[in-house]
């Protein structure tokens, strides 16, 4: 029983002195680790603390020369782990962390973060993250290389959540300013993002009072940044070179105001867009805006042309919405607009329809890159097209706004106009009987209304190699492209 007594206060007295010395080793993991990080001579740091119960560590102060400059007045990490692919390779945190080293934490915050590059500066309030996981990763220093260094951390980044407040980015030659009030981020895995929302984003010239253009919310979902991640990490990247396509599965933009709209009389409701995956190759999407109102005000020099020219069609303001959906089958090698509208109460609807065929893999490439020089080399075609536009008042109110303006009875303007249309002779077209009925029949539509329908329907697809073709038609356009039209009640 006393051997027992005596090894359990053995034990306890050992416990003891390990807990008494953490705050020992505390100090002297922290300043190792202020020394490791200012060892390049780029980066001061005012202070460093380490937890080891709580796995923390906290710096102050800390100041990053290059790439660009970067202060934060504090971050601090806990629920720190080392990745065990890294232990088995011989690499360990005590070396010294480094750019390109990996980092993974339960939590992070950071406050008071600025940085300034020689083209922007970018402040931040606070940044929150949990689960964060930062995998090794090829650092890129130098001069303007703080885009391409903030990329690949990006694609080696994974984040549960991430919450941003108050963040401001100032453009240092003309002064404007983007703020956002609120960011927050779910899912985030090396370029995948789960959601996406902002809350308060803002765009300012230079000593403005109050923002040009205020967005309230915007919500995204299922967007893929791979291929812009992937562009825009490259070293020596500048603007103008192609960054690829973002992927998008569903997006709600509401809350428009600003100065700008206010100015020019302009309101908008909301835009919205969604993206459905009908098979591994074929995915639908559709586009919204609603909402969208112009009334100019009398004050507005710059709109006066605008204000009477809605007064000359009897309308004090111009109410609009547009939808648009798409299809893209790549395993039909298929690419349409299936149906994009723009529509107005007092005007009509106006409609657009393509489908491109022989969809290769030139032509996909030069889509997913956004490289559209690349395009030059596929076979894709135009195989047909459609313009519709339905009258419930615009042609009415076109004509009595010419009359207004010329004096003239609306009958006459109406007659004039449609003979003008039968008697018009493209340059260099030769005149056929088609073109003839073509005319023809938006001459009846100037005078009867209904629904003017035209078509292209050419007899084998529209390639390519034929753009310069529709820029100086020949005389057999309207063969070539199979054009006709029709009208409807």
């Amino acid at each position: 029983m006393r051997k027992s007594l005596v090894a359990a206060l053995a034990v306890v007295v050992v416990a003891g002195a390990a807990v008494a010395a953490v705050p020992v080793i505390e100090r002297r993991a922290a300043q190792q680790i202020k020394a490791d990080m200012e060892r390049d001579g780029q980066t001061t740091v005012g202070s460093v603390e380490v937890g080891l119960f709580g796995r923390k560590i906290a710096v102050t102060d800390m100041h990053l020369k290059q790439p660009g400059d970067i202060s934060i007045g504090r971050w601090e990490a806990s629920g720190l782990a080392w990745p065990m692919s890294e232990l088995i390779a011989g690499r360990t945190p005590f070396s010294g962390i480094q750019l390109g080293d990996p980092f993974q934490a339960g939590h992070v915050e950071l406050h008071d973060l600025k940085i300034v590059d020689k083209s922007m500066q970018s402040t931040v309030a606070s940044l929150v993250a949990d689960d964060l996981r930062l995998d090794r990763y090829q650092p890129v220093l130098g001069n303007g290389q703080l885009t391409a260094l903030s990329m690949r951390i990006m694609k080696a980044l994974s984040v549960g959540r991430l919450e941003q407040t108050q963040s401001v980015s100032t453009d240092l030659a003309t002064g404007n300013t983007v703020a956002i009030g609120g960011l927050t981020i779910g899912g985030y895995d090396k370029g995948k993002v789960s959601s996406f929302e902002v809350k308060d984003l803002g765009v300012s010239s230079k000593g403005a009072a109050e923002p040009a253009f205020r967005m309230a919310d915007m919500k995204l979902a299922g967007l893929d940044l791979h291929r812009p991640l992937a562009a825009l990490s490259v070293a020596g990247w500048r603007p103008g070179l192609p960054i690829g396509r973002i992927e998008l599965e569903s997006a709600s933009l509401t809350g428009f105001s600003g100065e700008g709209l206010t100015r020019n009389g302009i309101s908008l409701g909301s835009v919205t867009q969604q993206t459905t995956h009908e098979a591994a190759d074929v995915k639908r999407t559709r586009l919204r805006i609603e909402g969208f109102v112009m009334a100019p005000p009398a004050g507005n020099v710059q709109a006066l042309q605008m204000r009477m020219a809605l007064q000359a069609m009897g309308l004090k303001e111009l109410r609009l919405d547009s939808g648009c959906s798409g299809t893209e089958d790549r395993a039909h090698n298929q690419l349409s607009i299936d149906r994009c509208t723009v529509s107005g109460p007092d005007l009509g609807e106006l409609m657009i329809g393509l489908k491109l065929v022989n969809a290769d893999a030139p032509f996909w490439a030069a889509i997913d890159d956004g490289n559209t020089f690349a395009m030059l080399g596929s076979k894709v075609g135009l195989a047909s097209a459609k313009v519709a536009l339905a009258d419930r008042g615009i042609v009415e109110r076109t004509l009595k706004a010419v009359a207004t303006t010329t004096g003239q009875p609306v009958d006459t303007v109406r007659a004039n106009f449609a003979q003008e249309v039968r008697r018009y002779q493209p340059p260099g077209i030769l005149i056929t009987d088609d073109l003839t009925k073509l005319l023809d029949t938006v001459a009846s539509f100037v005078e009867k209304g209904g629904t003017l329908t035209i078509d292209a329907k050419p007899d084998k697809p529209l390639g390519i190699d034929k753009l310069g073709y529709l820029r100086r038609p020949g005389p057999d356009l309207v063969d070539m492209l199979g054009l006709s039209a029709a009208l409807s009640k």
